[in-house]
């Protein structure tokens, strides 16, 4: 290439950067929105490949010109170059404009970099995770880009986010919970993740920041869950096999629903199963409790429901001061309210409630617990239904909360906690009336 050549080549590169230039003046004025789109973001992906190669070819360039090297076969291969390639270039350039260029590819990198980032920001909102989860900002592009498509694709949060919601409320994990690469490389592909219902893969990635404390400030470990690749068996809380879970197990025909399927089965939700469990927290054991798999299993009407009875279920044994009332009610009276309870979706819950979990234990005892507390009351309290499997009429209404008593000893439940009645009386319904004022009669009748 002779010296007319050269300078040509050079004017149609300082006239490419120009344009460049205005091209990314124009995106650094939009508000983030703007760029939000699905057909933006593969644009951007574009751009940023591209000018990942620019940058290494204008390196390269400036390298040969001002280190020249001998002349050998590989680069006698652009000699081959198409006459298009420089037939629009027309003015002088000198290597001040070739430094200029070489600027434009970071710049480019930067304004993708953070329009990601702001994109990452919006779906966490909209996935209604903000102040529950964020993203580390070490993530790189292929994180955030992961990140990315978990928020916007990898379908709703809204379980998994309650759940963290119910740690938080425990003391088990400071939110939001920051997820880093670790986290992110617990589904190492796309079909990794979408090859498991939805709220146990969410939960594989956000587990491990659930810590399990007791009131003392000792640990037990973590809620993680591990994957079996040789099997693809799922586990809690230890990589062991006796820690497995089963989703989706057989499910038997109990005497509390009227129809032949099973309730959870007639409610089942495929991206949120139900799931079996040995697992149990053993407050006796000699190193003062630990997490241990028995031989009876217990089985949830959901993923969800699992979540959160195992966090409620070390909670209510790690040394908190827990007050409880408990009440008999024959399930068709005030015209069959807890027969309509026990018999509608195990995903509902009472009336004012903000979570519920629905189990069955192995010997056939079905019990419902809704939350009575939203997720940041400073107390919790609960309602919890059961029904033994040698006594379907009967339904056994407990009330269980962390609300400090007021008043003396001798005075009723409702009167000590009054916080904790007053919920109860909102979601319990027309039985509310049997529970708190018969148990007033029993606590005096215990004192007296």
């Amino acid at each position: 290439m002779d010296l007319t050549q050269t300078a040509v080549s050079m004017s149609g590169l300082e006239q490419e950067h120009s344009k460049i230039s205005c091209l990314m003046y124009r995106l650094s004025a939009l508000d983030a929105v703007d760029l939000s789109s699905h057909d933006c973001w593969l644009h951007m992906i574009a751009a940023l490949d591209q000018y990942a190669k620019l940058k290494a070819s204008l390196k390269a360039f400036v390298k040969a010109a001002t280190f020249p090297q001998r002349r050998t076969a590989a680069s006698a291969k652009l000699d081959h170059l198409s006459a298009d390639a420089v037939g629009s270039l027309q003015e002088p350039l000198n290597l001040q404009g070739v430094g200029c260029l070489k600027t434009t590819a970071p710049l480019v990198n930067y304004h993708v970099k953070m329009a990601l980032r702001r994109r990452l920001t919006v779906a966490v909102d909209k996935a209604g995770l903000t102040g529950v989860v964020r993203f580390a900002p070490q993530l790189g592009g292929g994180g955030v880009m992961k990140a990315l498509w978990l928020m916007e694709e990898g379908g709703s949060w809204g379980e998994v986010g309650n759940g963290l919601r119910v740690a938080g409320q425990c003391g088990y994990c400071q939110l939001p919970v920051t997820i880093d690469a670790v986290d992110l490389q617990k589904h190492d592909t796309k079909t990794a993740y979408l090859s498991m219902p939805r709220v146990t893969a969410q939960w594989m990635v956000v587990s491990r920041h659930v810590a399990f404390r007791r009131a003392n400030g000792q640990q037990d470990g973590t809620f993680e869950l591990f994957r079996e690749n040789a099997t693809n068996e799922i586990r809690a809380i230890r990589d062991e096999p006796e820690f497995a879970i089963t989703l989706n197990p057989p499910l038997p025909i109990t005497d509390v629903h009227p129809l032949q399927q099973h309730p959870f089965q007639q409610h089942m939700k495929h991206d949120d199963p139900p799931v079996q469990s040995a697992i149990w927290f053993d407050e006796e054991a000699e190193d003062g409790g630990s997490w241990a798999a028995g031989v009876s299993e217990d089985t949830d009407a959901s993923m969800s429901a699992f979540i959160v009875a195992t966090i409620r279920h070390h909670y209510f044994k790690s040394g908190v001061q827990v007050h409880t009332m408990q009440m008999d009610i024959d399930r068709s009276v005030r015209g069959g309210y807890l027969d309509g309870v026990l018999m509608r979706s195990p995903h509902t819950p009472l009336h004012g409630c903000s979570a519920v979990r629905a189990s069955e234990a192995a010997h056939g005892e079905v019990y419902q617990t809704h939350l009575l507390t939203a997720f940041e009351d400073p107390f919790i309290a609960l309602v919890e239904f059961w029904v033994l499997p040698d006594d379907r009429q009967n339904v056994s209404v407990l009330l269980v909360t962390t609300e400090q008593p007021v008043g003396s000893p001798g005075d009723p439940f409702p009167a000590r906690h009054q916080r904790t009645a007053a919920l109860a009386r909102r979601s319990l319904g027309p039985v509310a009336p049997l529970q708190l004022v018969v148990a007033v009669v029993v606590v005096v009748v215990v004192v007296v």
